[in-house]
């Protein structure tokens, strides 16, 4: 099967490209041709094959007007790329390429299918000013009514219920987060708590609270510093992650004389962070709006305790070390009645790397089998 993926950005920005990048590599080893059509960034190459994928770079990406462009760019170059290739399935994630890369599906009558790694609804304008709220809604929502998918998937049904009167697609519920056995298993057994600790300057009697993610209004990050700023109990949190709220965070963290129990790391390779998860006491997530989240996950399939918001996908989760509030101040409650791990080993069967590997590979199997029967009537 000749599958084309078309993603703004792609491996190693963020934790969706992150699975992406692993979907593509097991789909790959399953013998399937891999094209990749993403933005170029960072002195990126215009081409490239890595590990059997090849990964077209046309052109930048950046601002809101960037991205503007990148999406007019990207309908002209997606269509002299599919005339000059024949390509059994297109998958892309929303939003920017989701316009150009389904309508000339479509048009060529190859099968499409839209990842949505985030919605937020009407949850924007808690997020921002009235007039962005507006134009973010619109967006998300335009997109999706516009775009000419054939199968929208989400990665839980409360998205899915929401996105329901927006389209006439199919909707599929699939968990974009791909667990690595692999790496899970080098990570627990390989960290030495001791010595992460040590380097992120943990006192032994500091409770070690970490965030992972990027520095955006949706991960709430700047409300959980102001909780956290009023709690009695000795603690450290570490934020794993970049974006455009850290300055604001770090005004905040000098406005509340935070220093010294608040440290921003900014981004770290995949590796390193997770050792970092493992070694930490809790996991935090404080997220207004999410789908499933890759940390949540690899934080608990790490054996830590969970603190999350009751969001997206996030109580449909079934693990004992997973605690939900719906408010961030709940979270010094959940601690001071006692957090501690549970062994288990749920996570790692529910959402390993085959298992959600094999669910897409069914889904691109199925639509792409429907363009054949089309094609022989």
């Amino acid at each position: 099967m000749k599958i084309l993926v078309v993603s703004e950005y792609f491996f190693p920005y963020g934790g969706a490209e992150l699975s992406l990048w692993e979907l593509c590599r097991t789909l790959t080893r399953k013998s399937h041709q891999i094209h990749v059509i993403t933005a170029r960034r960072n002195g990126e190459p215009d081409y490239e094959g890595k590990e059997g994928i090849e990964i077209f770079r046309p052109f930048p990406t950046g601002n809101l007007v960037r991205r503007f462009i990148f999406a007019v760019k990207l309908h002209s170059y997606l269509k002299k790329w599919l005339q000059e290739r024949e390509i059994d399935i297109i998958y892309n994630l929303g939003y920017v390429p989701t316009i150009p890369a389904t309508r000339l599906a479509r048009r060529y009558g190859v099968p499409s299918i839209t990842l949505l790694g985030h919605f937020c609804g009407r949850k924007w304008f808690r997020l921002a000013n009235p007039l962005l709220a507006l134009f973010n809604y619109i967006t998300e929502i335009l997109t999706i009514r516009l775009g000419k998918h054939n199968t929208l998937v989400v990665q839980c049904p409360d998205t899915a219920n929401k996105v329901s009167a927006s389209t006439k697609a199919e909707i599929e519920v699939i968990c974009n987060t791909l667990l690595d056995p692999a790496a899970i298993k080098r990570t627990r057994e390989g960290t030495d708590f001791k010595k992460v600790r040590e380097d992120l300057g943990i006192e032994e009697d500091e409770l070690f609270l970490l965030h992972v993610g990027a520095l955006i209004r949706t991960k709430n990050v700047y409300n959980l510093i102001k909780v956290l700023a009023g709690w009695e109990q000795k603690f450290k949190l570490v934020l794993v992650g970049d974006g455009p709220e850290r300055a604001r965070v770090e005004k905040l963290i000098q406005r509340l004389n935070l220093a010294g129990e608040v440290t921003l790391l900014g981004k770290r390779p995949h590796d390193e962070t997770l050792s970092i998860i493992r070694s930490c006491d809790v996991l935090l997530l404080s997220s207004i709006c999410e789908q499933v989240p890759n940390v949540v996950l690899e934080a608990l399939a790490l054996g830590r305790p969970v603190i999350a918001t009751r969001v997206g996908g996030v109580p449909e989760i079934k693990s004992p070390n997973l605690h939900l509030v719906d408010r961030l101040e709940e979270i010094g409650q959940v601690i001071d009645s006692g957090v501690e791990a549970v062994e288990e080993d749920i996570i790692m069967q529910e959402y390993s790397l085959d298992k959600v590997s094999e669910q897409y590979e069914g889904l691109f199997l199925r639509l792409a089998g429907s363009k054949m029967k089309d094609n022989q009537v």
